[in-house]
């Protein structure tokens, strides 16, 4: 192994994983607002909100697994 890996998570990894996460749910919610309204909006954008939450925790996880790899 490499001396100069510096232990922990790989902010940059992840970092880039919650701004990808964070972008494809924003565009997704607009879309949802542009096509539904009243209770379907809500049931969708709670969806959407589920599963962008859902892949940022599997991100912090995959971030988490490269550091426990690098020890």
């Amino acid at each position: 192994m490499s001396s100069d890996v510096e232990p922990g998570i790989d902010a940059g990894r992840f970092g880039r994983i919650l701004l990808l996460v964070g972008f494809v749910t924003t565009v997704f919610l607009f879309l949802t607002a542009n096509r539904l309204t009243g209770d379907a909006f809500r049931i969708g954008a709670v969806a959407i909100g589920m599963v962008g939450l859902i892949t940022a925790i599997i991100g912090f996880l995959v971030a988490a697994g490269s550091a426990v790899d690098a020890s």
